[in-house]
């Protein structure tokens, strides 16, 4: 199976409004070498890697809109699953990998394994994107704009190109939600 297709398939084409925010992040993850997807053997990587970064942008809807964030638990195992990944692949995958806590429990690791990418993803998204970027890119992604229309942008360019042209609007937002921002600031620890 295409890693590629699926991961934009399946994971980023969940919420159609968030998509152009995720290929983004994907595009540029892949352009610096943090996610592959053309190589066999990286698929639960990758799963992972998808899964945090939509558990990141959960956490910054969730301190906006105080709305619960899934932390994609059992979406981790249910997509490594449909890829046919079972326990004891994804097991290897968390043993493989000296920073991720192992624990006796089989859930509590996937746990585990989810916070430690999580935390790297928010690294490489800080690394690439200065936090108040990043604001703005989540913030489009996730703001039910009260217009006369629904923004359903193209491809990131036309969501970069709305950032570009409301960004006294935006400069408001990231004081309305100062906190927001700082803990985008932070880390993004969730």
């Amino acid at each position: 199976m295409d890693i590629e297709n699926y991961i934009q398939d399946a994971i980023f084409a969940e919420k159609s409004q968030n998509r152009c925010f995720y290929q983004l992040m994907w595009d540029n993850f892949k352009e610096d070498g943090f996610v592959i997807t053309d190589e066999d053997g990286y698929e639960i990587d990758a799963i992972f890697k998808a899964v945090a970064l939509q558990n990141l942008l959960g956490e910054f809807i969730y301190r906006l809109y105080d709305e619960v964030n899934e932390t994609g638990l059992e979406d981790v195992i249910d997509y490594a699953g449909t890829l046919g990944y079972g326990e004891d692949e994804i097991l290897e995958y968390c043993e493989g990998n000296e920073e991720i806590d192992v624990d006796e429990d089989y859930e509590t690791t996937v746990k585990n394994a989810l916070d430690y990418t999580s935390e790297i993803t928010a690294d490489k998204m800080l690394e690439m994107f200065a936090a108040d970027e990043l604001f703005d890119y989540m913030f489009v992604a996730s703001y039910a704009f009260e217009q006369d229309f629904v923004f359903d942008f193209e491809d990131y360019e036309e969501m970069q190109a709305f950032v570009d042209n409301n960004q006294d609007q935006l400069d408001n937002y990231k004081a309305e939600y100062e906190p927001v921002l700082s803990w985008i600031e932070s880390g993004m620890i969730c």
